[in-house]
């Protein structure tokens, strides 16, 4: 790839990215104006999952099937696809209880035994179809070579990754079996938590092929899918990272909720451009010319 054209397609990424900006800070602008009011805070979270959640579902759907039937990457974009999927029928089940009874506790709904299945099913989806897309990767000759620079960003995200998930894993833990509510909740609490700390330990991975892969088409997939495991790895951190910033811990600890919305939109972007990705590439008529009169055939 002609380093023109390397650049042209970056700029071309450049507006989807900014896109992705944009969610992000609307959401956050709307979370903060609204921290003084539970009600409207848990209606922008609402509308907020609701519209990350459907573009998730729609960018891992797409990528799946840019793929055949039987192919291992239809696998892989299968499974993100309804991890998407389930995680959007999840928030539609806390969006009902919320407009329907707005006075009452989600862990008071008879819907809760629901979302904690739906919750657990979704993740596992997920974690499985990442740890097949690092498999894929690895066997295909795309393993980043060991480095200093790569083993510190594996001890980094390890570290990150265990930071964050074992206090979550250690306190829910002990409220299972005290009561249903209390299990049913540890359990969806757990399995979110799991999943996370293993998108966070595939960060490393991840954006070690997108670096690999800098200057392809293919490489803005791969950085798309990185970033979205770094926002995670600060939206589970958002309790312990609360207290730590300026202002009240319990609204930043709301404002770092937000970051939801980049984690879900961000995996859309990265099975958009996997589709993207595997559509022919066009080459302008003048730039064709120019390769044709220098011998690129």
């Amino acid at each position: 790839m002609s380093t023109q054209s390397t650049g042209r397609a970056a700029g071309s990424i450049v507006p989807w990215f900014g896109a992705v900006l944009v969610l992000q800070l609307a959401h956050a602008f709307a979370a903060a104006s609204a921290l003084d009011a539970p009600r409207s805070l848990s209606l922008v979270h609402d509308v907020a999952g609701w519209g990350s959640g459907v573009l998730a579902v729609l960018g891992t759907l797409a990528a799946a099937r840019s793929f055949a039937q039987g192919d291992y990457l239809r696998k892989v974009w299968g499974g993100l696809a309804a991890g998407a999927l389930l995680s959007l029928v999840s928030t539609a089940l806390r969006s009902y209880w919320l407009h329907a009874v707005p006075d009452v506790p989600f862990t008071q709904s008879p819907l809760l035994p629901v979302r904690m299945l739906v919750v657990v099913l979704a993740n596992i989806s997920t974690t499985y179809a990442l740890i097949l897309l690092a498999m894929t990767y690895r066997q295909s000759g795309l393993q980043p070579p060991s480095s200093v620079r790569s083993n510190a960003l594996w001890v980094g995200t390890a570290v990150a990754a265990l930071a964050v998930g074992v206090p979550v894993l250690a306190t829910e833990v002990r409220h299972l079996g005290t009561d249903a509510i209390s299990t049913m909740s540890a359990v969806i609490s757990l399995a979110s938590t799991l999943a996370d700390m293993t998108t966070i330990l595939l960060v490393a991975p991840i954006l070690g092929v997108a670096y690999m892969l800098r200057g392809g088409r293919l490489a803005w997939v791969w950085w798309a899918m990185g970033i979205s495991g770094a926002m995670w790895l600060f939206y589970d951190a958002r309790a312990w990272l609360g207290p730590l910033l300026p202002g009240d811990a319990a609204q930043n600890a709301e404002l770092l909720r937000t970051l939801r919305t980049s984690g879900l939109v961000l995996l859309g972007l990265a099975g958009w451009l996997q589709r993207t990705a595997l559509a022919p590439q066009q080459v302008p008529a003048a730039e064709s010319s120019a390769q044709t009169h220098a011998g690129v055939s």
